[in-house]
């Protein structure tokens, strides 16, 4: 008996999602005659199926997931969705097309996705598996797409998974991407009740009585601070971006990248192109090939109360408290004219996803912004990985010196080599610096003269490089760019018995559109060194500037506008990258671009710039009474939305029938039986009242009126004395006492 119910109930199943589910979900037109006009596209489009469209629209929904989730799990939604397509179900044995199958592929499935997760992401908690979670139940609910009701639970899940998008991302890629995937769940919720004709003007109305209170609820919403804070982490997060480490070929790969690394607004005079040395990373260990961050402990300061304006009452007129500040720190804050003016050389940087929790900024930075730590290097560092994009306030520095003291394990830091190789560039190395009287900016001069009459060239291709690759660049290939520059300046200087480092960050940008702000592109990617004078600190030296100053004083844009397809090496594949980097770098300025705008107008919408903004033109100060007025607001729009619903939706009366209406109302009030019946003609009416008034001759005389106005020939207008004798009868008829 059991098995006899569950044949029956596969036999449903199957006749529902074969003829009737298509039909049911919505109904598909019927294929036009073959003597009628083609019907365009988009009206061929509005025919599909309510089905077909929440299949299709699960595919945006895993789209818009595919560059954050596992590819595991896109490549679950499309086997599921493939399993559902209509034409491939004939295809398909017939067993998968019984509800116990579907079952139990949706049970085996749903297991294996929470295994999956967990060796994914090795925890149960978290953003990133919270929304891979939800991610798996809306797809394991496609596999109970039988009715309209399932059709609407997969629907408004879909929407709940794309709400949750934001939470990784708010950039205007990801917000057209998610806007497209809900007008499409939205269209599919329509579909299931439309036959196809009215549905793009039904989205339409929908959209119209939406976006105005999206607009209202954007400007004068409360932004309240987070109730609670969620850690956004993950490997997955990770961009194109600077690695902790540098080897060959690291910086040429994102020399040829257009991708935004960040961007610097300033609010008053830009500084040059040649002073934009963005400070990253400082790299102080090399074996021979890599360099690396020494694996010492930084010492860091981390701020605890944003910067105090000198009217504030600070410490001697400076901004920054130094009774906070750690001892390697202070001289440089005192001494730096800078840093003792609360608004001089202060900008705020928009720093792109990377995965790292380094920060760049002007060389030298200084912030007090809650989260983010100083070090004694004097690079800026975020408490977590920057998995999204990161706004921060920064003071440069462009007077201080740094590093004025140095410990005596620091020294033997900066000056490490390997025990052996490259023994003609150590050997060279200490003879320049014997004839430059063991002077470091002598020598360092002397170096920069002897790269200048010899050979070098800049170049984003150059050739391989052996074991011992200090004395191959230098002597051999003389070939390269920053990275090569870099790291043989400071693999001398160290020979030579001065203490020196590589920084690696970004020199300079492109101007932005707007003439206030610094495009900072994943192409100006740079190495440069730092050498330990004593007195002076560290100082900063651009070997890059020897053999191409132009890299540095005009930026790597106008570098490979002016070198051209040479600079990418030699030969067709030279040009074909040289113009797909003009193609890229173009389409890329301008949505970067619309991106900036998005991000400071929209995103950036915080509750400073709504207090400063609309909510000063309404005198409003506090959270109180904005809560409060848009309370009031809201109740207004409702109360002039449910006008408006109840003046569309009210009787629009005839005026002959009108007279008829207030006389029924008049009657009534003395005796009710003399009301007019909900199913009762006007004539009729009028032919009843003859008999229980006073002056049933008026009322024959009424209704002959009503008949000429009302029965009238269509071309004969009605002559408006009619109407008024009409309404002069009526209001004269009395019934009986």
């Amino acid at each position: 008996m059991r098995q006899t119910n569950q044949s029956i109930r596969d036999a449903i199943s199957t006749r529902y999602q074969k003829h009737i589910m298509p039909n049911m979900l919505s109904t598909t037109s019927q294929k036009p005659a073959p003597n009628l006009p083609k019907r365009r596209l988009g009206w061929r489009v509005a025919q599909l199926s309510g089905y077909s469209w929440i299949l299709l629209a699960q595919c945006v929904v895993l789209a818009v997931y595919a560059p954050v989730m596992p590819l595991w799990l896109i490549g679950y939604g499309v086997a599921v969705i493939a399993l559902q397509l209509p034409l491939l179900r004939p295809i398909l044995p017939q067993v998968f097309t019984r509800t116990r199958t579907l079952q139990l592929i949706q049970y085996i499935g749903f297991i294996a996705g929470l295994l999956g997760l967990y060796a994914t992401y090795h925890t149960a908690i978290g953003l990133e598996v919270g929304l891979a979670f939800l991610l798996l139940c809306a797809l394991s609910k496609l596999l109970e797409l039988n009715t309209r009701r399932d059709g609407y639970v997969v629907l408004c899940l879909a929407l709940f998974v794309l709400a949750g998008r934001f939470l990784l991302d708010q950039g205007l890629s990801t917000t057209l991407a998610v806007a497209v995937a809900i007008l499409l769940n939205i269209f599919a919720m329509i579909a299931q009740n439309d036959d196809g004709t009215g549905r793009y003007r039904t989205l339409g109305l929908m959209l119209g009585q939406a976006l105005p209170l999206l607009v209202v609820l954007f400007l004068f919403f409360p932004r309240l601070p987070p109730l609670w804070s969620v850690q956004l982490g993950g490997q997955n997060q990770a961009t194109t971006g600077m690695s902790d480490s540098m080897s060959p070929g690291d910086f040429a790969s994102l020399s040829q990248s257009t991708e935004l690394a960040f961007r610097a607004e300033f609010t008053g005079t830009l500084p040059p192109q040649a002073q934009l040395y963005w400070r990253g990373l400082v790299f102080d260990a090399f074996d021979g090939k890599t360099w690396r961050p020494s694996r010492q402990l930084l010492k860091m300061w981390v701020p605890t109360s944003p910067a105090a304006p000198v009217s504030a009452g600070t410490r001697n007129g400076e901004p920054y408290d130094t009774a906070t500040m750690p001892n390697w720190l202070i001289p440089t804050v005192v001494q730096s004219q800078v840093a003792n003016q609360p608004q001089a050389n202060r900008y705020r940087v928009i720093l792109e996803r990377t995965g790292q929790p380094w920060l760049f900024a002007l060389d030298y930075p200084l912030t007090a912004q809650r989260g983010i730590a100083l070090t004694s290097n004097f690079t800026l560092r975020y408490w977590d990985n920057v998995n999204q994009r990161l706004v921060y306030q920064v003071q440069w520095l462009n007077d201080a010196a740094i590093g004025q003291a140095l410990a005596p394990y620091e020294r033997r830091q900066d000056l490490q080599l390997p025990a052996d190789g490259n023994p003609q560039s150590r050997q060279f190395a200490r003879d320049l610096f014997a004839q430059s009287g063991n002077d470091p900016i002598v020598f360092s001069q002397n170096l920069a003269r002897w790269i200048r009459t010899q050979p070098f060239r800049y170049t984003l291709s150059p050739p391989a490089l052996g074991s011992d690759r200090i004395d191959e660049f230098l002597f051999g290939t003389r070939a390269g760019f920053c990275e090569h520059y870099s790291s043989s300046f400071v693999f001398l200087m160290r020979s030579a018995g001065v203490p020196a480092r590589v920084v690696v960050g970004y020199q300079g940008g492109q101007l932005g559109r707007d003439g206030k702000s610094w495009e900072v592109r994943q192409m100006d990617a740079h190495a440069w060194a730092e050498i330990w004078v004593e007195g002076h600190g560290w100082l900063r030296v651009d070997p890059t500037a020897f053999v191409a100053p132009e890299r540095v004083e005009q930026g790597m844009d106008q570098l490979t506008q002016v070198a051209g397809a040479r600079l990418f090496g030699d030969g067709a594949a030279a040009q074909f990258s040289y113009r797909q980097f003009q193609m890229l770098q173009q389409a890329r300025r301008l949505f970067d671009q619309a991106g900036y705008y998005w991000q400071r107008n929209i995103v950036g919408y915080d509750q400073d710039r709504q207090k400063s903004s609309l909510l000063k033109w309404f005198s409003i100060q506090s959270v109180y009474q904005q809560v409060m007025s848009m309370a009031a607001l809201l109740v207004l729009l409702l109360a002039i939305f449910g006008l408006w619903l109840w003046w569309r939706r009210r009787k629009h009366w005839d005026k002959a029938d009108k007279a008829l209406v207030d006389l029924s109302a008049r009657l009534a009030k003395q005796d009710s039986t003399l009301a007019r019946q909900a199913d009762e003609g006007a004539l009729a009416y009028l032919a009843r009242l003859e008999s229980v008034v006073q002056q049933p001759e008026r009322v024959r005389e009424a209704a002959v009126l009503y008949r000429k106005l009302r029965y009238a020939a269509p071309n004969t207008a009605p002559n408006d004395q009619f109407y008024t004798d009409l309404k002069r009868l009526l209001k004269s008829v009395q019934p009986l006492r």
